[in-house]
C-alpha cells in the first residue's frame, strides 16, 4: 500500500468504533460507549482536533491535538495528546502523514511549536525512535499523579 492511498481528514462520529479499537491498541482499555462520551465532549471544543487516517475505507490511525498557551514564552503550542496507527499499517508512512497534517494545522493557526509526551513502556520503544526521525527532540521528563 502506498501513502498516496491514505486520506487524512477530521474525525466523524461514525469513526468511533475504529477509535475505540485503536485506543485499545495504544494500551488503554476503553469501550465504544466511553469513546463516544469522550468524543462527544472533545468534538465540541474549538481548540481540540482529531484527525484520522483512512485507508481501504477504514480508519487505520488517528492523532488527537490540543492548542494550548505557554506561560514561559509568547504564543500557543500544539500538543499531540494521542497518536496511534493500526499494527497492520505501521511502517507504511501513516504516522508520518498524521504528523504532517498536525504540522499543517499548526501552521494554519500560526502555531510554531508542537509538543508530545510518549510513555516509557517497553511497547513504546519504536515510538521513541520514530519521533526524532520527524524532527522532534527529547526535551523533558513527564510526571503523572493520579488523585483519589
Amino acid at each position: 500500500m502506498s501513502t498516496q492511498n491514505i486520506i487524512i481528514r477530521e474525525c466523524e462520529l461514525k469513526d468511533i468504533p475504529y477509535l475505540t479499537s485503536l485506543t485499545k491498541e495504544l494500551g488503554y482499555d476503553t469501550t465504544t460507549d466511553q469513546m463516544t462520551e469522550r468524543m462527544s465532549n472533545i468534538m465540541t471544543l474549538n481548540n481540540y482536533w482529531t484527525l484520522v487516517a483512512v485507508a481501504e475505507d477504514m480508519v487505520v490511525g488517528y492523532i488527537g491535538l490540543i492548542k494550548n498557551y505557554f506561560w514561559e514564552q509568547d504564543g500557543p503550542y500544539l500538543r499531540v495528546q494521542a497518536l496511534v496507527v493500526n499494527a497492520d499499517y505501521r511502517k507504511l508512512g501513516v504516522g508520518q502523514k498524521l504528523i504532517q497534517a498536525a504540522e499543517q494545522l499548526a501552521r494554519n493557526h500560526n502555531i510554531k511549536t508542537i509538543v508530545l509526551n510518549c510513555t516509557n513502556r517497553e511497547e513504546r520503544q519504536a515510538a521513541h525512535k520514530f519521533y526524532p526521525k520527524l524532527g522532534f527532540e527529547s526535551k523533558s521528563t513527564g510526571y503523572v499523579k493520579q488523585l483519589k
